[in-house]
């Protein structure tokens, strides 16, 4: 390799490593706030739309919940439709096991697969220091990629952390805090 090109071959080097330093940071997405107050949410924009009855049975199933102090597990159907999901259909299950930080994910599994089923809701009325615990937790997140290894395709997760704000995915790694109805405000149903 002559001279030449090496001094070629470095200066491109040089400008993709400051391009990089340069556009990084404007794609860099900082930490998740666990306090669910510095987002606003609208009910049914961006990649996640809620029908009325679906609305009214996840708001049941906070509402179960948090009488009983337990988390609670439903089966989600509806449509994706050009990266948008349509969630129209719940389905509450029975767990073997609950309390107010687990539940079973026995039922789910078994259950709420496709065609049917996207996947699955749950809630978190566990808080940290007084606020909800909005994120997918390790144990979460082992049991989406269980139901996607099962049924072989992306599936649908959410979790509902007060009677109208849940986060959900359509895809691994792609998150997206929600209202999933207009009951309520932030952390409604929070005593």
């Amino acid at each position: 390799m002559s001279i030449i090109h090496q001094g070629r071959l470095f200066r491109w080097r040089s400008l993709l490593i400051l391009l990089a330093c340069l556009v990084i940071p404007v794609l860099s997405v900082p930490a998740q706030n666990a306090s669910p107050h510095n987002t606003v949410l609208t009910l049914n924009r961006g990649p996640f739309h809620f029908s009325a009855r679906a609305q009214r049975a996840l708001r049941d199933l906070w509402a179960a919940s948090m009488a009983a102090k337990q988390e609670r597990v439903a089966c989600i159907g509806g449509t994706v439709v050009h990266g948008v999901t349509y969630i129209t259909r719940v389905r509450r299950l029975v767990a073997a096991h609950a309390d107010s930080m687990t539940i079973s994910a026995r039922e789910s599994l078994q259950t709420c697969g496709p065609p049917t089923w996207l996947g699955t809701v749950h809630t978190h009325i566990a808080t940290v220091n007084g606020q909800p615990y909005v994120l997918f937790s390790g144990s979460d997140m082992i049991v989406m990629e269980m139901w996607r290894r099962q049924w072989k395709t992306d599936g649908v997760f959410c979790i509902l952390y007060s009677e109208s704000e849940a986060n959900c995915e359509a895809r691994a790694d792609s998150a997206e805090r929600v209202m999933y109805s207009a009951t309520g405000g932030p952390a409604g149903g929070r005593p």
